[in-house]
């Protein structure tokens, strides 16, 4: 963990903060908060170690910084994918389809889900980055579901809005059941049961 340490005069910042949480965020995401180790941090990634300190006073606000900052790059960048692609119905199948891709050629899942199953509701401040991240899926996948309803493809009886919650709770165990090392074959089996709805 971090010691505290008193400055009696403000220093200068001596590195590109985003850089340095874009390289927390590799460690993190492999090896997990409890697993992260402060000193192979500073030493991997090279930054002044009393700069590190006033920005980030303990191990756990940097961590929340570096969700903070994958919200605002991988999910953001997911989450725009999903609302560029025409049409609606072929957009959600290219999400789910390009995440189980990605999970398949990296076996470190989500940062965000990896939080929730680390944490679970331990730390109200990660609990709550995490459902924030889950209610953009929703919100998103709903909005684009009422597309595909509008267009008529989407399964008669079936709400937009219950069906983007069952997606995204469907997503959370699709990345964990990939992390956990379950066969491609199986998982695709599965998101295409999950589609079954949009036609």
């Amino acid at each position: 963990e971090f010691r505290r340490v008193l400055f009696r005069s403000p220093r200068p910042k001596t590195y590109d903060q985003s850089g340095l949480l874009d390289a927390a965020m590799e460690h993190f995401w492999q090896r997990g908060y409890e697993k992260t180790s402060i000193g192979e941090l500073v030493a991997d990634i090279g930054v002044n170690r009393a700069s590190l300190y006033a920005a980030f006073p303990d191990k756990r606000a940097l961590f929340l910084a570096v969700v903070e900052r994958y919200l605002s790059t991988r999910t953001r960048d997911n989450l725009e994918r999903l609302r560029r692609k025409e049409p609606a119905a072929d957009a959600i199948r290219s999400f789910f389809a390009e995440i189980l891709s990605s999970r398949a050629s990296s076996r470190r899942g989500c940062l965000v889900t990896n939080s929730a199953v680390e944490f679970g509701v331990s730390d109200e401040r990660v609990a709550r980055l995490v459902r924030k991240a889950m209610s953009r899926v929703e919100e998103t996948l709903a909005a684009r579901l009422q597309q595909v309803a509008d267009a008529g493809c989407l399964a008669k009886g079936v709400t937009p809005e219950q069906y983007a919650r069952h997606l995204t709770v469907f997503l959370q165990g699709l990345r964990v059941m990939s992390r956990a090392g379950v066969p491609l074959t199986t998982l695709r089996n599965a998101m295409d049961s999950a589609l079954w709805a949009i036609e």
